[in-house]
């Protein structure tokens, strides 16, 4: 019976073996096809640009063309002077994303194992080129979704680090391809899928960044990008203000609490109920008490920024090994020196994380308190404004929205671009 078995599983070996490496083979191939339709796609790009005629809709309307008509408006020069720039700034970059698609594949040949990063570029390129292509454009439109599809694919099936950075592109890049997606069923089917009953509830992302660079008025000389920047400084000035009062304001509690059990069970109940109040119902008594102007608006934003920061301070305080305290009261350590030496250090990677998430809410805060406060300079002013007109220009409010987004994010990139400053010289968690 033994030998039964001996030689019949020994006959299966050489088919085991006959499919491990053609699965082996399929898997070192298909990356390699998958970087040569990407090369191909962008190559068809570059040449369509390259050779299309001056009056061209994928021209025209593209992002870069609608900044050269109204450049030319603004200098009273030939549109055909300026869309030949912007002819040659789309050609460029279309051979960005073909270049990086050719390094890509000469990446997947000869190192495998670390051709992501090299692959994310073309990521990136091809995303780029999504909020520049208009659909007005044809087939140029579709290959812009077909290329990022395939980069999207690639870094699917090839092999390599993930970093932070690339985890944030790749679920950014995919969003933006089924959106546009979702669009195009959306019209295939007549409407019947959900918001795409009228073009305003979803616009395509090409048109919102192209708002960007059109005139915040008809023919005005000031485009909406530039206002929006103007308006964000102001907003994250009030939010940072509030950030750095509430993270204060934070810490004192949390290393309070940690201290006084008795003022952690008496105090503590009221921080938690403070944060169950709506921000909303808050903000006009604030404004109401402190008057008009970025002080108000600051209280609000330090409002929703000291209890992250006061819950995650108290844990991270008595986070320490109880044994490693005991050690140093051994040493008759003053409070004060088990705090810095111990208790802070041990309490950093808690404060920071009530740090990132603290930021993103002081921004929400300061846009929040500027609409009680009928501040007419800063984001909120700008949401009201766009969002009186959404059913004729909804691409304003998704690009005032995409402003006030974009805020947030390199708020949180400040902080954890700290963060790592601070704790550079700790060991990693294994």
């Amino acid at each position: 019976m033994a030998n039964f078995l001996e030689s019949n599983v020994g006959s299966l070996r050489p088919g085991l073996s006959t499919a491990a490496r053609a699965r082996a083979k399929a898997g070192r191939w298909l990356p390699l096809w998958l970087a040569a339709g990407l090369l191909i796609v962008a190559t068809l790009l570059a040449l369509g640009y390259a050779l299309a005629p001056s009056d061209h809709p994928g021209l025209v309307e593209s992002t870069p063309g609608q900044l050269a008509l109204w450049l030319a408006g603004r200098t009273n020069a030939e549109p055909g002077r300026y869309l030949a720039r912007a002819r040659l700034v789309l050609v460029a970059l279309h051979v960005m994303a073909a270049a990086a698609s050719l390094a890509g594949m000469w990446r997947l040949w000869i190192l495998p194992r670390a051709s992501r990063p090299v692959l994310f570029w073309a990521l990136l390129a091809f995303v780029l080129l999504l909020v520049i292509v208009p659909v007005a454009a044809g087939a140029w439109y579709w290959l812009v979704l077909a290329g990022l599809a395939l980069a999207l694919a690639l870094l699917f099936v090839t092999q390599g680090t993930v970093s932070a950075v690339m985890g944030t592109g790749v679920v950014i890049a995919a969003a933006l391809l089924f959106w546009e997606v979702y669009i195009a069923l959306g019209q295939a089917a007549g409407g019947r899928l959900p918001l795409t009953d009228f073009p305003w509830k979803m616009p395509h992302w090409q048109d919102i960044v192209e708002q960007l660079l059109q005139p915040a008025r008809r023919n005005g000389p000031v485009l909406l990008v530039s206002i929006l920047a103007d308006a964000a400084y102001i907003t994250w000035r009030e939010a940072f203000t509030g950030f750095v009062a509430g993270s204060l304001l934070g810490f004192g509690l949390g290393a309070l609490f940690a201290h006084s059990r008795l003022l952690e069970r008496a105090l503590l109940p009221y921080a938690v109920a403070s944060q169950t109040v709506p921000i909303l119902a808050l903000a006009p008594m604030i404004v109401t008490a402190l008057g008009a102007g970025w002080v108000p608006v600051a209280v609000i934003s330090a409002y929703l920024t000291f209890f992250p920061v006061t819950i995650n301070t108290l844990r991270g305080l008595l986070s320490p090994d109880p044994m490693a305290l005991e050690l140093l009261r051994s040493y008759a350590a003053s409070r004060w020196i088990v705090l810095r030496k111990l208790r802070l250090p041990a309490a950093l990677p808690y404060i920071f994380t009530a740090l990132k998430v603290s930021a993103t809410g002081s921004v929400v805060g300061a846009i929040v308190g500027e609409l009680p406060s009928s501040r007419s300079d800063g984001l909120a002013a700008a949401i009201l404004r766009a969002s009186g007109n959404y059913a004729a220009e909804p691409e304003k409010l998704w690009a005032t929205i995409l402003m006030a987004a974009l805020v947030g994010m390199l708020f949180f990139a400040a902080v954890s671009l700290v963060e790592r400053w601070f704790l550079r010289t700790r060991p990693a968690a294994e």
